[in-house]
């Protein structure tokens, strides 16, 4: 229990003043008043005795001269006659008159022994109050000097110990001497201006550090041994899509929305492997439960060091890259890399090809007025020549630079231009294609250069999937519940085994079935990434030894 040094003061001062003023009146009492009250007890008491006495005296005198008058025959002796003598008789009572004066005299000098012990103890009241008073004016300039300093002391260091390190004593300047208390609350304002500069270091230390992290672009985070985040970075938060301040959290809540660590048949969790002992570093792909369709590449560390304890603390530093940049990065370089292509073709083949039209067209010419088997054949050769220019021109189209305004764009005219593009390629492998189109023709709003990208992306896959020949079968139709339309891109390949199925849309997971055709494992995950900006899904169903057939659902597009 709290007990201030001022209540302690004032509560010692008045019980000392108390017990003292008790003893003092009390031996006062029992010295001075009582002696003499018994002292005047005694006086009084001895001169009644004595007066008694003088009374007897003289009754007995008055006997005996009465028996002398009485009975004149019995014969006194000298000493008995004296006794009747009247002198003797006027003595004795001028006696009891002085003695009864002497008791006089004897009450009023003790009334005035009585008002000398009144005046004697009111003197001592007195003397008590200006004792009892020089100890309040003593007990104040205590507060003052001692107890005052004491609890700005006291308020300080409880405002210090609450965080307020800005907060400092007051001293009055005007002082013209100064004492250990004003040296104390000078030094310890001092010293609270000292510690308030460390913490502002070490708070734009912190900033600092805190604003390096947040410049990184990959996701930043720092765990405990125990999975608690110690520090993260901007990007972290958006990759949880959360601004709450996620210090002190558990890393399972913070990142998959659960209150129980990652099971590691679900989720890759570092610290569970750091505590084998295995290794000290870690990569892997996991998505957080906020964007459960984003990959992310983790690099996880083990770090150790000690405290000035000499403890060795633990901790783990991830490092967490969002891929889908990377596939977007990806996308664009292929679409780089196809249009620098299809530049270089257009550019050989429309020279070459241009000359070849203009010298064929000029044969053509010649043979205008007649109608023969050379000139049929001509025509024959001048309208594939022209369908040869073409490709090029598509391959063009499909490379070219589409920003990100949507517009709409025609399913089975997309679809038909990687046809053509794709056809030496298939027809070259022994692979058949087929193309069934929707009778209703079917439009989407979006970018037709990414819906082409995601075509030639499967057919790719699917004429890898089939190294000896096989079919391609490409399909259109309309669900008139959802409103969209499901392009089917369906292979008679070697297939996909089940329990890869899961993973095909990952970022670097390759199914390349040889070194040849093998790929960097960000085709099909471009491909999702593609469709899900349109609003659109994307399925696979394969059984090894059959095919794989990919389903694509898109939104219509409707002009009204």
């Amino acid at each position: 229990m709290f007990f201030s040094l001022n209540k302690k003061f004032i509560y010692t001062i008045s019980l000392f003043f108390i017990i003292i003023s008790v003893i003092f009146l009390y031996a006062f009492y029992i010295i001075n008043l009582s002696k003499t009250q018994e002292e005047q007890k005694s006086v009084i008491s001895r001169n009644q005795q004595y007066i008694e006495i003088l009374y007897e005296n003289i009754a007995l005198r008055k006997e005996l001269v009465a028996i002398e008058n009485n009975y004149p025959q019995i014969k006194f002796s000298k000493r008995t006659k004296d006794l009747t003598k009247s002198s003797q008789l006027n003595a004795k009572q001028q006696q009891i008159s002085q003695e009864r004066q002497r008791a006089e005299e004897v009450i009023k000098n003790y009334n005035e022994r009585y008002k000398t012990l009144e005046e004697s103890f009111r003197i001592i009241l007195i003397s008590t109050l200006l004792f009892f008073c020089a100890m309040i004016v003593l007990w104040l300039l205590i507060k003052i000097w001692v107890l005052s300093p004491i609890e700005k002391l006291s308020n300080a260091s409880n405002l210090v110990a609450k965080g307020e390190y800005g907060s400092r004593i007051h001293q009055d300047k005007k002082h013209y001497t100064y004492d250990e208390f004003d040296n104390l609350i000078t030094t310890f304002n001092q010293m609270l201006k000292s510690i308030e500069n460390s913490i502002q270091e070490i708070h734009r230390a912190e900033f600092f550090l805190q604003s390096i992290i947040d410049s990184i672009p990959d996701g930043i985070r720092v765990l405990k041994e125990d999975g608690t985040i110690i520090l993260a970075n901007k990007e972290y938060y958006r990759q949880i899509n959360s601004s709450q301040n996620c210090i002190g959290q558990k890393c399972y809540f913070s990142s998959q929305n659960q209150d129980y660590p990652c099971p590691m048949s679900k989720f890759t969790c570092p610290m569970a492997i750091f505590k084998e002992g295995k290794t000290t570093n870690l990569k892997f792909i996991q998505q957080f439960a906020a964007f459960p369709n984003n990959p992310l590449s983790i690099n996880a560390a083990y770090m150790t060091f000690k405290d000035n304890n000499s403890a060795t603390q633990k901790y783990i530093v991830e490092s967490i890259r969002d891929l889908s940049e990377d596939i977007d990065f990806s996308h664009q370089q292929k679409v780089s890399s196809l249009g620098f292509l299809s530049t270089s073709v257009a550019h050989e083949m429309k020279n070459h090809l241009g000359s070849i039209r203009m010298i064929l067209e000029g044969l053509i010419k010649k043979y205008h007025h007649q109608d023969s088997e050379e000139k049929s054949y001509l025509e024959l050769i001048h309208k594939q020549l022209v369908d040869c220019i073409q490709v090029p021109e598509r391959l063009l189209k499909l490379a070219q630079f589409t920003p990100d305004k949507q517009h709409p764009y025609n399913f089975s005219d997309s679809i038909q231009d990687i046809i053509s593009i794709l056809d030496y390629e298939t027809k070259n492998n022994g692979i058949n294609i087929s193309f069934k189109k929707s009778r209703k023709k079917l439009s989407a709003l979006g970018n037709a250069a990414d819906f082409k990208m995601v075509i030639l992306n499967l057919m790719q896959n699917a004429i890898k999937a089939m190294p000896n020949g096989g079919q391609i079968d490409i399909r259109i139709s309309e669900d008139k519940t959802e409103n969209t339309a499901q392009i089917s891109v369906q292979d008679t390949g070697i297939g996909i085994e089940k329990e890869k199925l899961s993973h095909i849309f990952e970022p670097f997971y390759s199914q390349g079935h040889s070194t040849k055709n093998s790929g960097t494992g960000l085709g099909l995950a471009i491909v999702k990434s593609i469709i899900e900006k349109q609003n659109g899904t994307i399925s696979v169903t394969s059984t090894p030894g059959v095919g794989t057939c990919f389903t694509i659902k898109i939104p219509l597009y409707s002009e009204k």
